[in-house]
């Protein structure tokens, strides 16, 4: 797919890998909306980097995703690539009886229903262009279950299955609308979680080796990339998942 002249929403694109990608594919020519929740994080980026167009919503909320829908079709009709970023990492312990039943499934409201209920709103949209793309973000962890971050281990897990189904379904039908698995390592840069998981042993990648290694995934339709750590956890999870899981907890000290 040619990376110019497209119109791209990415979620959580006011911060981490989803401004990272905002960034790149504003300066490759292309018209580029960042979804975010908090208005002035949206106004701040919109001032650090002329050119982005920021909107406010939240990827969690059925009622926001609605509306974020109908803005996107009747003010950017041409939208034609939807590049799902949003994202939330905790750590923490299940026997904590302090959380909350509520509190558990942080994680499956962002990470997995918002990317499948966005996908779901923009996909007729999507449809009626030429050429579409949808981007997933996963994570190494996808293919191996981090015990302290129990939750956002299953939600990745889940974005890559719902990714490859999708991409399945949506050749059945016909439509031209190509579907790549971003599966990044950690990338520490980003933040996602402020106590860190280097102590596990995952080498860190830079954004900027994660952007380039995207780009050209995207440029070439391929169906996912995994850079770096990501293919060990990938060839972990088919051969030693329980070992490496052992090893990360007793690193947390679970």
């Amino acid at each position: 797919m040619k990376l110019s002249n497209n119109t791209i929403i990415i979620t959580g694109g006011t911060s981490g890998i989803g401004l990272a990608y905002a960034k790149e594919l504003l300066k490759r020519g292309n018209k580029v909306i960042v979804i975010g929740r908090n208005q002035e994080t949206i106004d701040r980026v919109m001032k650090d980097c002329k050119g982005l167009i920021g909107l406010q919503g939240d990827v969690s909320s059925l009622d926001s995703v609605r509306k974020m829908a109908i803005f996107i079709k009747e003010n950017y009709p041409e939208a034609n690539v939807l590049f799902n970023s949003a994202g939330i990492m905790r750590s923490f312990k299940l026997l904590d009886e302090e959380m909350k039943l509520e509190q558990v499934t942080a994680e499956v409201d962002i990470n997995l229903n918002g990317t499948m209920w966005m996908t779901k709103a923009l996909l007729p949209q999507l449809c009626e262009q030429d050429e579409a793309m949808i981007v997933t973000v996963s994570s190494g962890l996808s293919y191996i279950t981090s015990p302290i971050h129990p939750v956002y281990s299953a939600t990745k897990a889940g974005v890559h299955m719902y990714t490859d189904a999708l991409r399945i379904q949506l050749n059945k039908s016909g439509k031209n609308i190509h579907v790549m698995e971003l599966v990044p390592p950690l990338v520490a840069e980003t933040n996602l979680e402020s106590n860190g998981t280097e102590a596990e042993g995952m080498p860190s990648m830079s954004l900027d080796t994660l952007v380039k290694h995207g780009i050209k995934g995207m440029e070439k339709n391929k169906k996912r990339v995994v850079p770096g750590a990501s293919k060990f956890l990938r060839l972990a999870g088919k051969y030693f998942p329980d070992f490496l899981s052992n090893s990360m907890a007793r690193e947390r000290k679970i």
